[in-house]
């Protein structure tokens, strides 16, 4: 191993540091931007789910008002 100058060491330590911040910046930036899309995706799909369930609970209500009328036809027919 060759004796390099103490200049020379600390030199290539500050642009190693500064490699390694540019890239911690990047991470950065990535992260948030992966945050935002992730946000906006989760609230896309709560959206969804709830637009989902509202139709579910019209559906299902109109068929239980189907069924009760049926029954309550039955019963009526039966009754007489």
């Amino acid at each position: 191993m060759t004796a390099q100058p103490h200049e020379e060491r600390t030199s290539r330590l500050e642009g190693a540091y500064e490699q390694v911040a540019d890239r911690l910046t990047s991470l950065d930036g990535n992260l948030a931007e992966l945050r935002r899309e992730l946000g906006t995706g989760l609230s896309d799909l709560r959206s969804e789910m709830t637009a989902g369930h509202r139709s579910l609970i019209v559906a299902m209500t109109g068929q239980t008002a189907l069924i009760i009328g049926a029954v309550i036809g039955v019963a009526l027919a039966l009754h007489r």
